[in-house]
Order: C-alpha cells, then sequence, then structure tokens
C-alpha cells in the first residue's frame, strides 16, 4: 500500500460519519481538464476542483487507457501533499489511481474555485493520432467527501478528453485498409468509404495541407461498411486537401486531390 496507515484510519473515520449522514444539495465539482497535444514528449493532464473553501475531506479515483497512456507520476500536487500520502498507486498496471485528502483541523481547505489539485503525468505510447479519456472511478477509491458542518457533500465529476496529435500521423493512416477515398484526384465528388468494428458519431473534417480547418461536420457511423460522399463544392478551389475522420477511438486521415473542369 502507498498511504499510510495513519491517514488510512483517518479516512475509515471519515467514511464512517459520511455513511450516517444524508446528502446535502450539490456543493462541489471535480473535472478533468481537456488538452489537445503533440504526440513525443510528456503531457500533463490537470485535474481541477470548485467549492474546495468548505470542505474537510475528498477522495475520489481516476482512470485512463494504458494502451494509449503510460502513467510516468503526479506533479502540482496542493496543500503540501505528497504522493506516498495522498495517492493511492495500487492498480496504476490497470490505468487507475486514487486520490485522498484530509484536512485534520476540520476548519476547510479554503481554496478559491478552478483550483489545479495535482496533475497527472503521462507519455503516449506511440506517435500516432489518437482522442481518449481521462475518467472518474470506482476503484481504488470510491468518492466521497464531507463539509465542515460534517454533511456528506453532493457533487459534479466531469471527465477531461484527450487529444493527441500525431506527428507521424498521415504516414500512419496513409495506407489504412478501413479508411479509402474515390475517385482520387476526383472532379465533381469523392466518396469516403469507411470500415470499422464499431459505430457511433464521428466528426468529419476537411483540412489544407498545412493542416488548417477548412470545415466539418457530424456525421453517424454504423459498425461494418459506410460511404459518405463530399461534393466539389465543399473544398474552397482546385488543389491538395486533407479529409480527417475524428471518432471517439481514433483519429483518420487521407490526403486528396480536386481538379476542377475548364
Amino acid at each position: 500500500m502507498n498511504i499510510p496507515v495513519s491517514l488510512w484510519r483517518t479516512l475509515g473515520v471519515v467514511s464512517l460519519v459520511l455513511m450516517l449522514l444524508p446528502l446535502v444539495s450539490q456543493n462541489a465539482e471535480f473535472f478533468v481538464e481537456d488538452l489537445t497535444s503533440e504526440t513525443g514528449g510528456q503531457i500533463s493532464v490537470n485535474v481541477r476542483a470548485n467549492g474546495m473553501s468548505d470542505l474537510v475531506g475528498i477522495q475520489f479515483s481516476l482512470s485512463w487507457d494504458t494502451e494509449i497512456l503510460e502513467y510516468r507520476g503526479v506533479s502540482n500536487i496542493i496543500l503540501d501533499g505528497a504522493v506516498e500520502e495522498n495517492f493511492n498507486r495500487t492498480q496504476i498496471d490497470s490505468g487507475r489511481i486514487g486520490y485522498l485528502e484530509v484536512d485534520s483541523d476540520l476548519n476547510g481547505f479554503d481554496l478559491e474555485d478552478s483550483v489545479l489539485l495535482f496533475s497527472l503525468d503521462f507519455m503516449p505510447k506511440n506517435n500516432n493520432s489518437a482522442t481518449t479519456a481521462i475518467t472518474f472511478a470506482q476503484t481504488p477509491l470510491k468518492f466521497s467527501g464531507m463539509d465542515v458542518m460534517n454533511n456528506r457533500i453532493d457533487t459534479i465529476t466531469t471527465d477531461g478528453t484527450i487529444v493527441l496529435e500525431g506527428t507521424s500521423s498521415l504516414r500512419a493512416f496513409a495506407g489504412d485498409p478501413r479508411f479509402s477515398v474515390s475517385p482520387n484526384p476526383f472532379t465533381h465528388f469523392v466518396k469516403m468509404k469507411t470500415s470499422l468494428n464499431y459505430g457511433g458519431p464521428a466528426v468529419l473534417e476537411i483540412l489544407d495541407l498545412s493542416g488548417q480547418l477548412i470545415s466539418s461536420r457530424t456525421i453517424n457511423l454504423s459498425a461494418g461498411n459506410n460511404v459518405t460522399e463530399l461534393q466539389a463544392q465543399d473544398f474552397p478551389g482546385e488543389g491538395a486537401y486533407i479529409i480527417r475522420l475524428i471518432t471517439d477511438r481514433e483519429q483518420l486521415h487521407r490526403k486528396l486531390i480536386l481538379h476542377t473542369t475548364d
């Protein structure tokens, strides 16, 4: 275990009180900041809170996709905290970590809204583009909290979306058989074909070769084969473009060329 026995005993007392007291109206919010970053280097994901001024105890857990992110540590810990004292790291290999904070004086943390509680540091496992999330979990520590009046707190938790923009994304996805366009080059219209083993909403974007966004729209994909048609009028003029398909699991790219008629 990573958290000292004395702290666990304190938590046990706080948790027992929480179980015996009724919930009061919502007075706290915990959220993971969204982040967009290039791959190829370490990233830091911020965890923040609102309504911490009158709280004396809080615990919750966060999880991530271990296929995409490699845990590197915790930084920016508030209230002179330490990894060994405030974090349960027994499930790091499964992509989960627990956070615990207790005010031993029971006076309240007296923290401003949007305070940074801590940052989770990760290294993306490859250079491909991907979209993933840091989510609130029930293990290793189930959510609970208490205010200075010995009331359990009701709260809102909001997950964070992490967008990784791969420096080699075009090379990585150029040969992906699940995503193709034809005809290419095209004159009047082009058909985008996908063959994925999952479905759901996705965002279809048109970009120029510098990566500047030209347009975007939401489409719905079903598991299996899908065909979406783009017209020449969807593009600003003759030239080369990139179409990017963003799902909740990944990003797929294709380069295409529009030739206008004389």
